[in-house]
């Protein structure tokens, strides 16, 4: 699930450090949706980590203590039972 957010994001908000090697990839992130209502909040926070290496780096960084905190609670649980 962490990986799978994070990849929707890199792919609508251009914030991965790998450029999309795959056609259905490129297609995706050249897609323009049309929303119903302007949502300001989300194009701002798009900008904003479109703009700042720092914050892709700490999200890549979350994402990563996500997906190792869920492999880690997947191997203690069964010890400790």
């Amino acid at each position: 699930g962490t990986f799978a957010l994070y990849s929707l994001l890199c792919r609508h908000a251009k914030v991965g450090f790998l450029p999309n090697g795959q056609v259905a990839d490129e297609a995706l992130s050249t897609y323009k949706k049309e929303m119903p209502y302007d949502s300001k909040m989300g194009s701002r926070v798009r900008l904003l980590l479109e703009k700042h290496k720092v914050l892709q780096s700490i999200l890549l960084v979350l994402a990563l203590l996500g997906a190792c905190m869920v492999i880690g609670d997947g191997v203690l649980t069964p010890a400790i039972s």
